[in-house]
Formats: structure tokens, sequence, C-alpha cells
């Protein structure tokens, strides 16, 4: 009897992405993107991204799931909104005339 334990080496690459995952506690973020339940809540009303609500036939509380790939498509579409900005800014200081009456 062969019992050995099959340990995968760290070199090994398992992908594995969620389809789902339950939103966080109140007052904590969530592991994928580290975003408060309140902003989840936000963007689902404003249909930015998709939320499932699941719970057995005649409870009272179920859960709350937020679909993975709609908040990646909700990043997607605002990183290509968002104005490109130098990687070394250089500040631009203007004088304002100054008059005294």
């Amino acid at each position: 009897m062969n019992s050995s334990v099959f340990t995968p080496s760290l070199t090994t690459t398992t992908s594995q992405r969620v389809e789902f995952f339950r939103l966080p506690a109140p007052g904590k973020r969530d592991p994928h993107f580290g975003l408060s339940r309140g902003w989840y809540y936000k963007a689902a009303s404003l249909g930015e991204i998709k939320m499932v609500a699941i719970r057995q036939r005649g409870a009272l509380r179920g859960v709350r799931l937020v679909v993975y790939d709609s908040v990646c498509e909700y990043i997607r579409r605002s990183a290509q909104t968002m104005p490109t900005v130098p990687a070394n800014p250089s500040p631009v200081l203007t004088q304002l005339p100054i008059s005294f009456a």
C-alpha cells in the first residue's frame, strides 16, 4: 500500500478563477478586487455590475453573490474612459495677477 500524498510544487500554475463570489462582510473588502460591500451594492443598483440573490424556497434570508466577470468588464470599461496621465508629470506653475483694491 502506497499512501503518499501529492503536493503540487510551487512552479505548478493552477489558474482557478471563480464565477461568483460572496459579498464581503460589512467593514471588510473582498479578496479579488479589494472593493467594499457598499461599493458592490451601489454599482449593482446603477446597473454597472451583476449580482445574484440565492435563497431556498420559504427562507427569509439568502446569499448575495457577485458575478466575477461583470466586475472585470466594469474595470475594463472604466480603464478605457480614464484619461492617460504621464508617468512623471511636471507641475506647471502659473502666476495669477494679484490686484490690491
